[in-house]
């Protein structure tokens, strides 16, 4: 319990770490956990490519050759005034800006006249996403992530040994290949919480160990929140293949819409997560609740079995006159001691054939043990 407090305070703290009420538009605020800064400049066609980094981004985009593509790779958010001076040089829009040193903006996309806003979602383990920002002009695109690792380096390794045909398009297909990374990265992440489902769900049916609730509400809330962050790519894609203003020809709207149907696999597998886990929550506090039953009725019927024994060892062991002739002649008999065994005796075994005419015991099973290869067999 201690963990999760930990882990959404720390969530909360980085949402509302942000300028004060009142500030300017376009005031930025360092995040929270931001990682040293490194500059990777890429620079590609279809005959060559070249990386390179640099220490000074003076005059970068004058630097730049119409001709080729020009990648330009942030990674790491601690120097504030090198990614402003970046930014600053390519005349990116202050707004822009803040929204870039902001860790929780949402996946976007917005239109300005001398490049191309796209915010995308990393996915993480814990439930939490890296934000990848990405600025697109007419030759060159600029990426500016604050993540402990590198999430591209597979692009740039394909563009290094020329694998694919990412070095004999333009700049965006570079976009797309950003984009469509983000979204694979959500196939093993949902896969895993797929299997955790099914193994909570094996563990409640089949009772092999204890499951907490607060896993399953837990493993819910990632589901939760991943379908979200999905939903919203998938409407930035639509925006893109759609919107009159997109800077994606016809040729790249192909492999948008192939990144836009895997963000639908990803959504409609996600929304069968959320119902089974809301499933297993009720099915774990059904069990919880036939469990609690099943106890309390074999409390019951040890309760009512006793209550006539009890009476009976109470009434034989009260203090009476044995002079006088009306108090329990039986004290003084030979017999008295079995006679109150046998009587309490045939009093609790009475109520015990009296619940098992009722078909108590009957209806009172071992709670099963379900095979799931065998339901699903039948």
């Amino acid at each position: 319990m201690s963990k999760i407090k930990k882990k959404n305070h720390k969530r909360s703290s980085k949402f509302f770490h942000r300028p004060p009420p009142g500030s300017s538009p376009g005031t930025v605020v360092e995040p929270i956990d931001a990682h040293p800064t490194r500059l990777i400049v890429m620079a590609y066609n279809e005959a060559s490519a070249t990386t390179d980094t640099p220490t000074s981004v003076k005059n970068l985009k004058q630097h730049i050759d119409p001709n080729i593509v020009t990648w330009i790779s942030i990674l790491g958010l601690q120097d504030v005034t090198l990614v402003q001076d970046i930014c600053h040089e390519f005349a990116i829009h202050r707004l822009t800006i803040e929204d870039v040193f902001n860790p929780h903006q949402r996946p976007k996309v917005e239109y300005f006249d001398a490049y191309t806003y796209l915010t995308v979602h990393v996915p993480r383990p814990d439930s939490d996403s890296d934000v990848i920002s990405i600025l697109m002009g007419d030759t060159w695109i600029i990426t500016i992530q604050n993540c402990a690792s590198d999430y591209l380096e597979g692009i740039r390794a394909r563009i290094q040994k020329k694998i694919g045909q990412i070095r004999q398009k333009d700049r965006t297909y570079l976009a797309y290949a950003i984009i469509d990374t983000a979204i694979d990265l959500y196939f093993p992440i949902t896969e895993n919480y797929a299997q955790l489902i099914e193994s909570a769900e094996t563990d409640i049916l089949q009772a092999t160990r204890p499951v907490a609730i607060i896993d399953v509400f837990s493993l819910r809330s990632k589901v939760n929140f991943f379908h979200r962050i999905l939903w919203s790519h998938n409407q930035m894609i639509s925006q893109l293949i759609h919107d009159p203003e997109t800077p994606f020809g016809e040729e790249s709207w192909v492999y948008l819409r192939d990144c836009f149907d895997h963000t639908m696999q990803i959504l409609e597998f996600l929304e069968n997560l959320k119902e089974n886990a809301k499933t297993l929550i009720d099915l774990h506090l059904s069990l919880q609740g036939h469990r609690s039953n099943e106890i309390m009725k074999v409390l019951t019927i040890m309760t009512a079995t006793f209550i006539p024994m009890t009476f009976i060892s109470g009434l034989y062991g009260m203090n009476f006159d044995t002079s006088l002739p009306n108090n329990m002649p039986e004290l003084h008999w030979r017999y008295g001691y079995l006679f109150a065994i046998l009587l309490m005796v045939i009093a609790g075994g009475s109520m015990l054939f009296y619940f098992y005419k009722k078909r108590w015991f009957s209806n009172m099973p071992e709670i099963p043990r379900f095979d799931r290869e065998s339901t699903l067999d039948s």
